[in-house]
């Protein structure tokens, strides 16, 4: 792809709002970036909870919380107007809008950015998002991109008035892993944890999702731990996040007992470098462990592969391929595409230790 060298920003201002695993997948796109511009300064525009991850990633600068979360219509509006008048004051030339939603496109442009980058209406959650933006990326139609590789898309986007603002790709991108930073606190409040119950690089299983129709079920979580600590002799850990609470319950009275214990965004990022492998659903922690070179063993729903499965080649899919398959819904009256057998999932970790 031809660039513009003459094009280099002072500071750049990433958009992607939530959630931890999308937030995951923007990760080697804003790494790209500052390899591409060494001297800007990169500010990441966010909610609350995310702030911890993002401030321990190399090359940003500056973590801005939105508190959209918070917001109503019936809220102030002088916290907001307030965040925008600040985030104009730092004179952004560029602004990178990776989630796709009116909300967030409008906070870029509203951000006085020079320019504001996007994806076309096709590739956006909401169509009307890509109005906001001065230059757009737009996949082929023929192309299945992975998530990890759309964003590194519009991060190498230059200015390029010839096309009327709007670019098309083709090829692959590379996605890297994301040299995060974890505190010291948090990886030894790990060690310890692992060291009270006598365990030594564990076999991760986190059985929550987002949505319902990306769980697995809780009592197959419970028979391939069983099999996991009986047959390949290999302790495992529960991992779970707030609200989660219930299922690993669920796990535990299907007995026997297993090590679980709730964890912070960067907990869970230091008990990944202390497991060899996780098995998860299409879920934050999945992508997690990804982007820290986490071995994991993947168990997709209605999500597609191609687009949202673990971005690293040896890592395994187990997945039900349906005339319904990736059909992206958060309810369903069947829910047969996560009717995945035990064995399959248990030969799978099996493959995947071995490679």
């Amino acid at each position: 792809m031809a660039t513009h060298p003459s094009f280099s920003p002072r500071k750049i201002l990433i958009v992607r709002l939530g959630s931890l695993g999308d937030i995951v997948h923007a990760l080697p796109a804003q790494q790209q970036l500052h390899r591409m511009h060494p001297e800007a300064q990169i500010h990441w525009l966010t909610e609350s909870p995310y702030v911890p991850l993002l401030t321990c990633v190399p090359g940003i600068t500056k973590v801005w919380v939105v508190g959209l979360r918070q917001w109503s219509w019936r809220s102030s509006t002088k916290p907001f107007v307030k965040l925008l008048g600040r985030l104009r004051q730092e004179r952004f030339d560029l602004a990178l809008d990776f989630q796709g939603l009116m909300k967030s496109a409008a906070v870029a442009k509203l951000s006085g950015a020079r320019h504001v980058h996007g994806f076309g209406a096709a590739s956006t959650r909401e169509r009307l998002a890509s109005i906001f933006y001065s230059h757009r990326v737009e996949p082929r139609p023929e192309e299945n991109l992975h998530v990890v590789e759309m964003n590194l898309r519009l991060a190498v986007q230059q200015p390029n008035s010839s096309n009327g603002g709007s670019q098309q790709f083709s090829g692959n991108g590379r996605a890297s892993l994301v040299p995060l930073q974890i505190p010291e606190e948090a990886a030894k409040s790990v060690r310890e944890k692992l060291a009270e119950s006598r365990i030594d690089r564990p076999i991760l299983l986190n059985p929550g999702a987002g949505w319902v129709t990306k769980q697995w079920p809780a009592h197959k979580y419970a028979s391939l731990a069983r099999r996991i600590q009986e047959e390949l002799r290999v302790p495992v850990v529960l991992t779970h996040g707030p609200g989660e609470e219930d299922i690993i319950e669920e796990i535990q009275q299907a007995g026997p007992r297993f090590c679980s214990f709730p964890t912070t965004i960067l907990e869970l990022a230091a008990l990944c470098r202390e497991s060899r492998l996780m098995v998860a659903g299409d879920t934050g922690p999945l992508h997690l462990a990804v982007a820290l070179g986490t071995p994991t063993v993947a168990i997709m729903g209605p999500s597609a592969v191609w687009r949202n499965g673990p971005h690293a080649p040896a890592d395994i899919v187990i997945k039900r391929h349906l005339p319904c398959s990736n059909c992206y819904k958060r309810t369903c009256d069947q829910f047969i595409c996560m009717n995945i057998p035990v064995d399959e999932v248990f030969n799978a970790v099996v493959r995947r230790l071995t490679k």
